[in-house]
């Protein structure tokens, strides 16, 4: 759906006002993951696990009732158009197969034959998948926009501030439950004060983009990352809780400040008739 949201926004908005409007996109991004844990310890603490998932279901029930409803087209639908199904499959295959190898290598904590070949195949089915897209005249996804030196660089720079925003979201609540004896709750709270942060933080950042452009913006905001990581080199059972909490938050700030602006660059580097195509990889690649 995230895709499908970013491609909205580059057919109805500019580029000088795309900053802005991917910085509210990139707030639903990373603060849902980053108050995810307060709400679902509070519900986990109080009403079970299955209610985790009991709750969701009517709201997805009523956002697909508002969906079916309100949302409308803004572009012209070409009927024309084939999908090509092979490319469907070796996609999903694929990434299917990566998605599983990798998996089972990190709940099994070893590389054995069968998440090994899996993992394999999956690489080998994907070679063959951008061979085909670069074969066809109207490919799935036309990887031709990699040709594109700032949209490689922007979209390595995205994939890295996601690697840093969602490595420690998984990682830090083990620490603060495991480590720190605190409850599912207790550790959610921990990352609140990040959260909210980041909320007051991706707008602004993107509104800074429109105006300043990507390079100081890329600068400051990895720095940030850099130096809210550096004190959780030295966490320990002894660390004291607002310390942890206070990197976290001040760490996410800089994840905050980059994360869409890259995207959003390299998005922007691209000529009109592949924005779809590069949003697709590069959303892919994060």
């Amino acid at each position: 759906m995230i895709p499908l949201i970013q491609n909205v926004v580059l057919v109805l908005y500019p580029q000088e006002k795309r900053g802005f409007i991917m910085g509210i996109i990139g707030l639903v991004i990373a603060f849902g993951p980053a108050l995810g844990p307060t709400v679902g310890g509070w519900i986990i603490d109080n009403l079970g696990l299955k209610w985790l998932f009991g709750i969701l279901v009517p709201l997805i029930i009523i956002l697909l009732a508002i969906s079916l409803f309100n949302a409308k087209n803004v572009h012209k639908i070409d009927r024309t158009q084939r999908v090509d199904w092979l490319s469907v499959v070796e996609s999903c295959l694929g990434f299917g197969a990566l998605l599983y190898g990798f998996s089972d290598i990190s709940n099994m904590g070893t590389i054995n034959f069968t998440n090994g070949f899996i993992t394999i195949m999956g690489f080998v089915v994907l070679i063959f998948f951008c061979w085909r897209q670069l074969k066809l005249e109207k490919p799935l996804v036309n990887l031709r926009v990699f040709k594109n030196y700032t949209f490689n660089l922007t979209t390595i720079l995205s994939a890295i501030s996601n690697i840093a925003l969602l490595s420690v979201e998984l990682v830090l609540p083990l620490y603060l439950q495991r480590v720190h004896g605190l409850s599912v709750f207790q550790a959610g709270l921990m990352l609140l004060p990040g959260a909210i942060l980041e909320g007051i933080t991706s707008p602004i950042a993107g509104r800074l983009y429109d105006k300043f452009g990507i390079k100081k913006l890329s600068l400051i905001g990895y720095a940030i990352i850099i130096l809210g990581t550096m004190p959780m080199m030295f966490f320990t059972p002894e660390t004291n809780l607002l310390l942890v909490a206070g990197a976290y938050a001040f760490r996410i700030i800089g994840i905050a400040t980059v994360m869409m602006p890259t995207f959003t660059e390299g998005l922007n580097a691209l000529p009109i008739n592949l924005y779809v195509h590069g949003n697709a990889a590069a959303s892919t690649v994060r």
